[in-house]
């Protein structure tokens, strides 16, 4: 058995015209796919009556229409014959109500109707919870430890099978909430009377964290005093929560990481046994990061692929993918970076060694001011990406950015850069923003889910198994594009034509960089 996958695309394509339209043309659609199936329910209805008259008595001469012991001057039915009129009948109407149904919602999908709609519903749901949490933190979280325990038997109900990846699987339409209220409560937003208490006694306390960070004006009790109601209700209008806590995070332990490992980072050219192709279409983009974080191209530690283009008027162009996490402690790209990419404060997202690194690399092949680029990053690569978009916009033109499994709704990318992502529901990673990706022409996000049970629209996943998994492998992702591009979308169609217009051009040179943090 294998594992599958289906998708949601969101977008904005009000550029494209009335699509209210359509909706009305597909919601029609689904009306006559009713009717037809109440008509095929009909004809299911029609041998069951043709054997209850075949053995009726309404004529003592005609026992069961058997026309051998039909009397002379007696006519049966054709009971067999209606019968077997009447199953044709039921497959005909059957594919008919499966056609309609299947053409309306292809159209839905295709043109991301009703997933502004589900979303605003999504949004009202975890901004409740996330209300809980920041005002009653302590009971929340009893609350939801106690909720946990019938998480295995829901697994078992929907799945027939528990396994850890149960919980994401059945919490992920409210991982937002979640994560936004104790990413609120955590970067000092609204608590609880015993949270103020302790953060006041931490506070007035005279010890100093390391790189002289001073508890008192972190945890002042004047300020936990003033919190009050109605700073809940402003912070349900933001989505941020998470991302102000990963500020507040950086701010206490940067320093103190910086004292162990250093801060300066050490970039240097490698080479590699097995280069990348040039990306000609977005999918080969998710196959060349998979690429990328394997051994034949990084050996040991993680490694930035830079690759000049040609243009046909003599303009260079240039593609960036960017890795992910590889667990060395002296690398740049080590999972303690995840949080300074998170943060809210983009002198913060600059400083870290992800952003050094990349910069660094960039300059190192040649990359000058102005140049057109191409941004390609999986999970904490994808972090990179967006923090470059977003962050030093004004050092070059960036074009397009392609991510996969990375937490960047709050990222603030220029609206002249394309962004399209891909996001699996249940992947704890992409929930740590507590945000949904913005709608907008520019940003497409194609949201998939994983099942083990095939749908007429899923897609199989490569490498997958018998039971329920976590979808971070980068063989969900490139599935989940699969599944989207076989919808029809126009937005899926116009990210790609962007994507081919935006890394034309003649492949003259491929450049591999590692670093280490001194």
């Amino acid at each position: 058995m294998t594992q599958y996958v289906d998708t949601k695309i969101r977008a904005n394509l009000t550029y494209l015209g009335d699509i209210d339209a359509l909706e009305r043309f597909a919601t029609g659609l689904l009306a006559v796919a009713e009717r037809v199936s109440t008509i095929t329910a009909m004809w299911q209805s029609m041998p069951l009556k043709m054997q209850m008259h075949r053995h009726s008595t309404m004529c003592p001469y005609l026992p069961m229409g058997a026309p051998s012991v039909t009397p002379s001057g007696h006519k049966s039915l054709p009971f067999d014959a209606i019968e077997g009129q009447a199953r044709t009948h039921v497959e005909q109407y059957a594919q008919l109500a499966a056609t309609l149904q299947s053409a309306a919602e292809r159209i839905l999908r295709a043109y991301s109707i009703y997933s502004d709609s589900e979303q605003r519903a999504r949004r009202i749901v975890n901004e409740m919870i996330e209300f809980a949490i920041e005002r009653f933190p302590i009971g929340s979280s009893f609350f939801l430890a106690g909720a946990s325990v019938f998480i295995p038997f829901i697994g078992l109900v929907d799945e027939g099978e528990f396994t850890p990846a149960s919980y994401s699987h059945e919490l992920w339409w409210f991982q937002d909430g979640i994560v936004s209220g104790y990413g609120a409560v955590l970067s000092g937003v609204p608590m609880s009377a015993g949270l103020k208490s302790l953060f006041k006694k931490i506070g007035s306390s005279s010890g100093k964290m390391p790189g002289g960070i001073d508890l008192s004006r972190l945890f002042d009790p004047k300020t936990l005093d003033a919190l009050e109601w109605k700073d809940v209700v402003e912070n349900l209008f933001h989505t941020d929560e998470a991302n102000e806590a990963a500020g507040q995070f950086t701010k206490l332990g940067g320093s103190f990481v910086d004292r162990i490992q250093g801060s300066d980072v050490n970039v240097y050219e490698i080479h590699p046994r097995k280069p990348l192709e040039k990306p000609e279409t977005i999918a080969d983009a998710y196959r060349n990061i998979e690429l990328l974080n394997g051994p034949s191209t990084s050996p040991g530690y993680a490694t930035i692929c830079i690759q000049r283009l040609e243009r046909p008027d003599g303009k260079r162009a240039w593609i960036v993918t960017l890795p992910d996490s590889d667990g060395h402690p002296d690398s740049p790209c080590s999972v303690n970076q995840i949080v300074p990419l998170m943060s809210d404060s983009s002198r913060q997202r600059l400083d870290s060694e992800s952003m050094k690194f990349a910069r660094e690399a960039m300059k190192q092949a040649g990359v000058k001011k102005g140049d057109d680029v191409v941004l390609i990053g999986g999970s904490q690569g994808g972090l990179t990406a967006a923090s470059m978009a977003g962050g030093i916009s004004s050092e070059y033109d960036f074009l397009h950015v392609v991510t996969a499994s990375a937490p960047i709704a709050n990222h603030p990318i220029p609206g002249n850069t394309y962004v399209t992502s891909v996001e699996m529901e249940t992947d704890p990673l992409t929930a740590l923003d507590g945000a949904q990706n913005p709608v907008r022409e520019s940003w497409l996000t194609v949201q998939g889910m994983n099942s083990r049970t095939p749908s007429p629209t899923s897609t199989p996943v490569e490498g997958t198994g018998d039971h329920l998994e976590q979808p971070t492998g980068m063989n969900y992702q490139r599935a989940a594009w699969q599944n989207a591009t076989e919808a029809g979308s126009p937005a899926v169609e116009e990210h790609e034509r962007h994507f081919q217009e935006a890394t034309q051009g003649e492949l003259v040179g491929t450049y591999f960089y590692q670093g280490r943090i001194e």
